[in-house]
């Protein structure tokens, strides 16, 4: 689901900062959800009912990404490609790897495919923290990204996104340990199906 590319720039939202207590800076206003997540403003696109959702599931997605990054997209392509063994085929650089044994195999080409996974996912959650009122920029990588597996992607259609869900719901889950209880679930849940419509949107556009 990689493209590699760079996040689209966040075209026409403006930064939303807050003064720091007590005097000299800004600060980002997410620094300071845990005192006003409420009145915090969430673009409607997003899949969230208020900014503390965000906040939440921002600091649970922190967690993960203190994990070694190697190992979590290995979580995510090794669940995924045992649950769709035929799916690597649509991989030409996945060629010769054999599905019922991918969890043992030492691949750099595998290993670069997963971290472009994780990388998008990453760059959306990082794009909405910076600007919570204005989802363009996430909502256009997406779109990209789904646009390019429709262009490069030999075999590939759109309903093969849904079968990531349950893999990224995995990664998420073997990072948390005990903390992955219902409320980070839904909120991940909640996340991947907006990636999922966006993702759909560009392959389909």
């Amino acid at each position: 689901m990689g493209s590699g590319g760079s996040t689209p720039s966040n075209a026409g939202g403006k930064s939303s900062v807050a003064p720091a207590k007590g005097g000299g800076g800004a600060k980002p206003a997410a620094a300071g959800a845990a005192d006003d997540g409420e009145a915090q403003k969430v673009d409607h696109r997003l899949p969230f009912a208020n900014f503390r959702e965000l906040y939440t599931m921002k600091n649970y997605w922190k967690a993960v990404k203190r994990a070694n990054e190697s190992e979590l997209g290995r979580n995510i392509m090794v669940k995924y490609f045992t649950e769709n063994p035929s799916n690597v085929e649509l991989y030409p650089k996945l060629k010769g790897i054999d599905p019922k044994t991918i969890g043992s195999t030492d691949s750099v080409q595998l290993e670069n495919v997963a971290k472009l996974y994780v990388q998008v996912f990453d760059d959306v959650i990082s794009s909405v923290e910076a600007n919570p009122s204005n989802a363009d920029a996430a909502c256009k990588r997406l779109q990209a990204v789904g646009k390019l597996h429709r262009v490069k992607v030999s075999g590939m259609d759109s309903t093969k996104f849904q079968a990531l869900e349950q893999p990224f719901l995995y990664m998420v889950s073997e990072v948390l340990q005990d903390r992955f209880n219902d409320k980070a679930e839904q909120l991940f849940k909640k996340f991947f199906q907006f990636c999922l419509q966006y993702l759909t949107e560009g392959f389909n556009g």
